[in-house]
């Protein structure tokens, strides 16, 4: 494989590079409540950001290299690649004692070697906060514009030369308030997405996504409560009939029952079940109907090891011709080890379900990946990462293996 002789440069450049000796590990910390090992506070090692009025601002900037083995994610006639990785970050974080404002902008930049058609421009803007009106009651908020690219393995874009940008943005608002034991939540969102290679016919998945959702729980102690959620959905395409003359507007429904779980900080997280129904304009797109929910449990066996289950299950959108929707589910686990003050490894294991509805296709996607992060002190890291993606489909041609190497150095204030 031609890409052989450079992953070993890499390696050894890594290998250069993390030399020093390092730190000696200290006796195994208490668990922190409700951080995992990598969100832990470092103090030796933490960046101390700038100061701005009320605020903290985090500058960062992470320049590494990447190999793919299979850039275009194809069964065969794989194509490997090197790319350049560029990814800057600043981040604001309110240091008020009541209510809070955080503010983030990134861009997230690659340059291919070989196929330039792969190169991709991402960047964005996001904005979220609460409002403590009393103490029973808060108000809460999100806003994101972003420009993102789709993988080379998304079904939705097999086959084009040109990789596929849109532009996502959110607005979302909910309100909490508490009774003495009861509790209840309500939000709405407005979502929508924009894709911008109109030569590529793109244009016919533009839509506009709107949910509300209304929570109420009962709170059994301080440490565990219980609730059930109720969500609906409108969604609407700009293009409608699209090419095919399917009218993919839609709305539906969901129920859960879940619970909130925080014991003494060293579990938590929260847990729902529940079914979903999505119900379409067209009546020769099929209505989708099976399991939904959602699951993140986080469990710090030591303060040196945290471990996270996640599951979920839901409806995704697609216009694969024929099939109304994506009925997706997953599960993962990953692991995170403070192996010494300064080195933190982790990994992750996951897969991936999408049974199209309406069509005869079903796909299952397995990953794998081992990192490890290097802090050599509070402004300067070294990072590296192996991704193995591999999946099988009932439609011919669309399995693939793919093996991504990644390194980088991260400078922080």
């Amino acid at each position: 494989m031609p890409g052989l002789p450079r992953i070993g440069t890499l390696a050894l450049l890594g290998a250069t590079l993390v030399s020093p000796v390092a730190l000696a590990q200290q006796p195994a910390p208490e668990p922190e409540r409700n951080v995992t090992v990598e969100e832990r506070r470092r103090p030796q090692f933490d960046p101390l950001g700038i100061r701005a009025g009320g605020f903290l601002v985090y500058p960062s900037l992470q320049v590494g290299g990447e190999y793919d083995s299979n850039v275009f994610a194809l069964e065969n006639n794989e194509e490997d690649d090197f790319g350049l990785l560029v990814r800057p970050r600043i981040t604001a974080v309110s240091q008020w004692s009541r209510h809070s404002l955080n503010m983030s902008l990134f861009g997230d930049f690659a340059l291919y070697e070989e196929f330039d058609d792969n190169n991709y421009q991402d960047f964005g803007a996001s904005i979220n906060g609460r409002l403590d009106i009393t103490r029973n009651d808060v108000l809460f908020g999100d806003l994101y514009l972003q420009r993102r690219h789709e993988g080379r393995e998304s079904p939705e874009s097999v086959g084009s030369e040109k990789l596929v940008n849109y532009f996502d943005g959110l607005a979302r608002i909910g309100y909490r308030h508490d009774f003495n034991l009861v509790y209840f939540v309500v939000g709405g969102s407005f979502n929508r997405r924009d894709f911008q290679e109109e030569d590529l016919n793109e244009d016919r998945r533009d839509l506009i996504d709107l949910n509300g959702d209304l929570r109420v729980g009962y709170k059994i102690s301080p440490r565990f409560n219980v609730f059930v959620q109720g969500d609906y959905t409108i969604v609407r395409y700009d293009k409608t009939p699209d090419n095919a003359g399917f009218d993919r507007d839609s709305k539906g429904w969901g129920f859960s029952v879940g619970t909130d779980v925080d014991i003494t900080g060293i579990l938590f997280g929260e847990a729902r079940v529940g079914y979903i129904r999505r119900e379409y304009d067209d009546d020769r797109l099929d209505n989708v109907s099976g399991p939904g929910g959602l699951a993140k449990l986080t469990w710090n066996v030591t303060g040196l090891t945290s471990l996270i289950f996640e599951a979920g299950g839901g409806i995704v959108e697609t216009t694969q011709n024929g099939a109304s929707a994506d009925l997706q589910s997953n599960v993962a686990a990953e692991v995170q080890h403070e192996l010494l003050r300064n080195l933190i490894l982790n990994g992750r294991l996951s897969f991936t379900r999408d049974d199209f509805q309406g069509i005869d296709r079903t796909d299952h996607t397995y990953r794998a990946r081992a990192g490890a992060r290097y802090l050599l002190n509070r402004n300067l890291s070294l990072d590296a990462a192996y991704e193995f993606a591999t999946r099988d489909s009932d439609v011919n041609g669309a399995d693939y293996d793919r093996h991504l190497v990644r390194v980088g150095v991260t400078a922080r204030l």
